[in-house]
């Protein structure tokens, strides 16, 4: 049961309080956070990525026959297998800083990775999961962000419409449930920079 459910659920006893949570919309699902990752973690964590071989073309949407770069940092084939004991240390200490305070219904880490766009590549419409028990943390590495750069994270209902888009800023925190539908915009041609975002992705404990 993703968080907002089981809220309801303990709501139902009032029913002015059951009303209210009953507004409550898939824009307030996505949860932004900025300044809250310690910068040690941030760090060593950005270190990590920027030492990898960068590979293109993972697809956000495999309907579609477009890529992007990516760096995998757990290398589980297995759909939804803890990749806790697989990603390097700096993962993990961010992940046990993050998951606790941030994603405490989400403690079974399965996926790690970091994305990157450069001007011309796109992300497109998907969904990590086709659970809403799973959660995902979008964290933007890049400093000094422009907005005229664009790269909006842009988050969609299911009626295709958009709900909710986030700016990147280095060290801001994306949190949702792993089936809201979302995609990483391409940067603007005077973007003199890559789009990089670091991706951790969690399930409940079963």
């Amino acid at each position: 049961m993703d968080p907002i459910t089981a809220l309801m659920e303990l709501l139902k006893a009032d029913a002015s309080l059951l009303e209210a949570a009953k507004e409550i919309t898939e824009a307030d699902k996505i949860r932004c956070y900025d300044g809250k990752i310690p910068q040690n973690l941030l760090d060593a964590a950005i270190d990590e990525i920027d030492s990898r071989n960068w590979r293109y073309g993972w697809k956000s949407s495999q309907m579609l026959g477009f890529g992007h770069w990516n760096v995998v940092l757990s290398d589980s084939k297995i759909e939804r297998e803890e990749v806790y004991h697989e990603v390097p240390q700096c993962i993990r200490d961010l992940w046990d800083y993050i998951q606790p305070r941030f994603m405490p219904t989400t403690p079974v880490l399965v996926r790690a990775y970091s994305n990157a766009h450069t001007y011309g590549v796109e992300g497109y419409i998907h969904r990590d999961s086709k659970f809403s028990t799973d959660e995902t943390c979008i964290i933007y590495v890049e400093k000094d962000w422009k907005p005229e750069w664009a790269g909006e994270t842009v988050f969609f209902n299911d009626d295709d419409d958009v709900v909710k888009a986030v700016l990147p800023r280095y060290g801001r925190m994306t949190i949702f449930p792993g089936n809201v539908k979302h995609a990483g915009r391409g940067v603007s041609r005077i973007c003199p920079t890559i789009r990089k975002v670091l991706v951790l992705k969690g399930k409940p404990r079963e």
